[in-house]
């Protein structure tokens, strides 16, 4: 039992705190951004670059993409996240719940599985988000193409084994162990190419007066930061894969990535204040 517990019950039970943890940041984050942007429309419209706008009193480009509003992919977020924390615990629930004493192989509820299903949907709004402002600042058609495919990939693998393996009721990594870890590896080359180029064309857009470009400065950090965390993230659970895999840490990393992935967004537009 001691084997069990400290193999598979002991990371995904850290990880359901980290990722109340990173829920309630949510919350508190949520509430700071409708409070600071009360007039954020709850329409469908064009998303014009309001970046250029404030930061360089400059029009924006064209941009015939229509998106969702920022308040609504704030209620998308947040609405995803609660879903996945409330599976989550149900998953820790009926494992815990399940005889866990009398197993000796790492073994977790079927639901535990499908509360990963919502980690694509999360991370691909929030990595949609920074790729049409990265095309919305750059104009550059080919860097922001190959953000699209690599963010597209990732949604896609994601997707692909977390219905996998909730079909067939079984949380293995045996027959995805690769999979995963060319999803993994697709994550850290989509979150560090569109931080890295965000960051680029919003300094090279930098006005020259005092207070937009104090705010500019504090949104090259906030991305840095960002997408930072959620490839490092990713890059932990990779390693983990390959050197510990019948250790589920890696599994770990990969549920609290959608609070990670929340709380970016969140982060992007809280500091446009």
């Amino acid at each position: 039992m001691a084997d069990y517990m400290t193999r598979c019950l002991g990371p995904v039970l850290v990880s359901l705190v980290l990722s109340g943890v990173l829920w309630g940041c949510a919350v508190v984050q949520t509430y700071v951004y409708y409070k600071l942007f009360p007039k954020d429309s709850w329409r469908f419209r064009a998303l014009v670059c309001y970046s250029y706008t404030w930061f360089s009193g400059s029009s924006p480009p064209r941009f015939t993409n229509l998106l969702i509003s920022n308040s609504f992919k704030v209620a998308l977020e947040m609405c995803l996240q609660t879903a996945h924390l409330a599976i989550l615990v149900l998953g820790v629930w009926q494992t815990v719940m399940s005889g866990y004493d009398q197993r000796s192989s790492p073994w977790l509820a079927i639901t535990t599985a499908i509360s990963v299903v919502f980690n694509g949907p999360i991370a691909f709004c929030t990595q949609a988000f920074f790729v049409f402002r990265l095309y919305t600042f750059s104009q550059k058609k080919a860097l922001v193409i190959f953000c699209a495919l690599l963010v597209v990939t990732q949604f896609v693998f994601t997707l692909m084994v977390s219905i996998a393996t909730v079909t067939a009721g079984a949380l293995s990594l045996d027959p995805w162990q690769w999979f995963i870890i060319f999803g993994l590896f697709v994550t850290i080359c989509a979150d560090t190419t569109v931080a890295v180029s965000l960051s680029y064309y919003l300094k090279a857009n930098e006005p020259a007066f005092g207070r937009t470009s104090r705010v500019v400065d504090r949104m090259v950090l906030y991305i840095m930061a960002t997408g930072m965390i959620t490839s490092i993230s990713s890059l932990a659970s990779g390693i983990s894969i390959l050197i510990t895999p019948d250790i589920y840490t890696w599994l770990g990393f990969i549920i609290i990535e959608s609070g990670l992935y929340t709380n970016c967004l969140l982060a992007a537009l809280n500091a446009r204040c």
